[in-house]
């Protein structure tokens, strides 16, 4: 199914499912002058003339819903728009599942040899500081009580 059809099929889902909640709508669904295509011909315009490339399921289901309730003129509705449609998906597909669960266990295999990498490395060992010195000569200089005056 090419992405046009796919965006066809989303409009065609939305626009049954929201005839069937809605007598009022319903009645408006079923005008004759008007058609799926040039619904989804309006709704490409109306993305068009907005200067916008991505809109929410919402913001084009309104449009739709606006074709379907509105007497839009020939000029709103305007010249079919040869362009790629992607629509989001509600479902995965059982490849699109496949895929995700491959780039899953490669992500935690990965992790799995950092990790193992990370703790086979031998830990450095402190150095020395300074400072340790400087407390034997402190200690050598108290005063001790057998220690004779």
């Amino acid at each position: 199914m090419k992405s046009s059809e796919n965006f066809i099929e989303a409009i065609r889902k939305y626009l049954d499912s929201r005839a069937e909640s809605d007598n009022l709508f319903a009645i408006r669904y079923a005008d004759p002058s008007k058609s799926l295509s040039e619904c989804c011909q309006f709704i490409l315009n109306e993305v068009k003339r907005q200067g916008v490339s991505v809109m929410t399921n919402d913001e084009v289901f309104s449009l739709a819903t606006h074709y379907w309730d509105g007497d839009c003129t020939a000029e709103e509705i305007g010249k079919p728009i040869n362009c790629k449609v992607v629509i989001s998906k509600d479902q995965l597909t059982e490849e699109d599942k496949a895929t995700l669960k491959e780039q899953a266990m490669e992500q935690f295999k990965q992790e799995q040899l950092r990790e193992l990498r990370r703790q086979s490395q031998p830990k450095a060992q402190p150095k020395p500081t300074a400072t340790a010195p400087k407390a034997e000569a402190e200690i050598d200089t108290i005063p001790n009580l057998f220690d004779e005056l």
